[in-house]
């Protein structure tokens, strides 16, 4: 796999895990994709931080950055697509011009056709081969 797209799946993957961790101390909760039997409200700060669920995924502010993404059909956090990616390694220099070049979409496709990452069952979402 690429390592400039490896860097960015790692870097998704790793403000994700963030952004639940932040909710799941606030709220004391174990799974915060189940807001609503949680009393939870879909949209709301937790000190500088903002979320909004939508459909089956959160999208949370950190500041000025935002990270968007979809619980798999088992609640985990761990998947991506490049569309998310993109629109995330837009908020970082240096994967601008890696995005904005097209490069990140061949590195993702081989990524896919070598099995590196792979679809989830259900759904539109990767994952990385050993997750």
């Amino acid at each position: 796999m690429n390592q400039t797209l490896l860097n960015l799946i790692t870097l998704f993957l790793s403000r994700i895990n963030e952004a639940e961790n932040i909710m799941k101390t606030h709220f004391n909760v174990d799974e915060p994709m189940h807001f609503r039997s949680n009393g939870i409200e879909r949209v709301g700060n937790i000190g500088d931080y903002s979320y909004a669920f939508h459909g089956i995924g959160c999208r949370f502010k950190f500041g000025k950055l935002v990270v968007d993404y979809d619980y798999s059909e088992d609640g985990q956090t761990n998947g991506f697509d490049l569309w998310r990616l993109s629109k995330f390694g837009k908020q970082y220099k240096e994967f601008r011009d890696y995005i904005s070049s097209g490069k990140i979409d061949v590195d993702f496709e081989n990524s896919a056709n070598s099995q590196e990452i792979l679809k989830f069952d259900h759904g539109s979402l990767y994952h990385l081969k050993n997750t």
